[in-house]
């Protein structure tokens, strides 16, 4: 059996969040900006809701999550591959954190599967995985139309058990032969807890509190400093 080392994407690999990317390479490069104005304009609130404590952070993030490929929508496969190796490019891997990019790489070292499971686009995900060499790149898909990017994602939306089920879809089509019980996951949110909770390797990873505590109580390990934004 295949241990597999698996890795979240935005505040654990890299600090930043991918919806700033989005937005910074359509206002830099001058693409898609109706759409990406109406999405925020829509869905900023939802974390004002939040923080006043009218909706759940999950809710809040299944809501995110759903619609975030309206910002790519109308775009040809081609313009969204353009999008994706700019944000991997100018965003994301300037935002690398050199201490879990060495865990990744240990674990390369010992033949584990590295997979990267984000809630964010999975074409994105695999342009970075193509960059730092990693085995399997599962997020969230997108539905194509005569080679243009609609808008809508496909189910599952991986955002908490969604993420889990994702993972499920992946394991029951080609990753038969990985061992989760032998496993190992790093995340850095409470919202990640149905995949941390699914291998027998967990670790928090820069945590945000609620999942500081979590971790804590379970006496998992705790890489970096606690996220308190």
């Amino acid at each position: 059996m295949t241990i597999a080392a698996i890795f979240d994407f935005d505040g654990t690999l890299f600090t930043g969040h991918t919806w700033r990317a989005i937005a910074q390479h359509h206002r830099t490069e001058r693409v898609n900006r109706h759409w990406l104005y109406l999405y925020l304009g829509i869905h900023l609130p939802l974390w004002f809701l939040h923080k006043r404590g009218f909706i759940s952070e999950a809710r809040a993030r299944q809501i995110w999550a759903r619609h975030m490929g309206w910002t790519l929508r109308g775009l040809s496969e081609e313009q969204g591959n353009r999008v994706f190796d700019w944000i991997a490019d100018q965003y994301a891997m300037p935002r690398l954190r050199p201490d879990i990019f060495a865990l990744l790489q240990q674990h390369q070292s010992q033949a584990h599967r590295i997979v990267l499971l984000s809630g964010t686009f999975e074409p994105l995900v695999a342009t970075i995985a193509r960059r730092l060499h990693a085995d399997v790149a599962l997020g969230m898909r997108l539905e194509l139309r005569n080679h243009r990017y609609t808008g809508h994602a496909l189910p599952p939306i991986p955002q908490e058990e969604g993420k889990l089920d994702r993972l499920r879809l992946y394991l029951a089509e080609e990753g038969r032969d990985i061992d989760l019980g032998a496993s190992f996951s790093y995340a850095d949110s409470i919202t990640d807890l149905p995949v941390l909770t699914a291998v027998g390797n967990p670790v928090a990873v820069y945590p945000n509190p609620a999942l500081a505590d979590w971790s804590t109580q379970q006496g998992w390990p705790i890489v970096g400093e606690v996220n308190r934004e």
